[in-house]
């Protein structure tokens, strides 16, 4: 399970977003949803332990973040992919570090990215596409916390990959938190999910978490 008990986070001595008290069990699916700039990002990085609480607490399994750091799984939106690996490579090297997933190629295939092509060769569309892939070959993670995955993507890989990823993560009882600013997703994964308006959370957007 986990558990935010209070959390506020932001960067250096300014809160961004909470105090937020959750709980998330094995197999479930929030999406944090609001627009740009209420601290989404934020609060993902915080629980990944990349940002330190200003207040409050992270907890997975009743134990602090920062030592399970192999069981927690990031895609930041802002990520840069190392342009000089080949696809495959990259996913290899995730998941050497989360538990050697096998089927690398057949992964690839799934998501429309050929294994052998350099990164720096893909489209940003190609390439948010590897990132999703990248989720399965971090097998061993127990939390996955996904950050706007539709960036760079169509509507038609969004429907296509993104519910298929879910239900797969949630079969293996994960941990999912997704975080978007797009109506669409939200829908979309709407009888999946619960769902969280950031907005109401967010101390730098006032205006907008009261709707005004």
């Amino acid at each position: 399970m986990l558990e935010l008990q209070n959390l506020v986070a932001g960067y250096g001595k300014i809160p961004i977003i909470g105090p937020i008290n959750l709980q998330v069990e094995k197999g479930e699916v929030v999406i944090l949803w609001g627009p740009n700039g209420v601290g989404k990002t934020t609060l993902l990085r915080t629980i990944a332990s990349f940002l330190k609480p200003l207040e409050g607490s992270v907890k997975l399994n009743g134990k602090p973040i920062p030592k399970l750091k192999r069981k927690i799984f990031l895609l930041d939106e802002r990520v840069t992919l190392p342009g000089s690996l080949k696809a495959i490579e990259y996913l290899k090297v995730v998941g050497a570090l989360y538990g050697h997933y096998s089927n690398y190629s057949k992964l690839l295939k799934y998501v429309g990215v050929h294994p052998n092509v350099l990164i720096s060769h893909l489209s940003q569309g190609q390439q948010r596409r590897l990132q999703l892939a990248s989720i399965l070959a971090a097998e061993s993670a127990e939390l996955f916390l996904i950050d706007d995955p539709t960036v760079g993507l169509d509507d038609y890989s969004v429907e296509a990959l993104i519910p298929w990823f879910v239900e797969y993560l949630m079969n293996k009882d994960k941990i999912v938190i997704i975080s978007t600013r797009t109506n669409y997703l939200k829908e979309l994964l709407a009888n999946k999910a619960k769902i969280i308006n950031a907005t109401k959370y967010s101390k730098v957007l006032p205006k907008i978490a009261e709707g005004q």
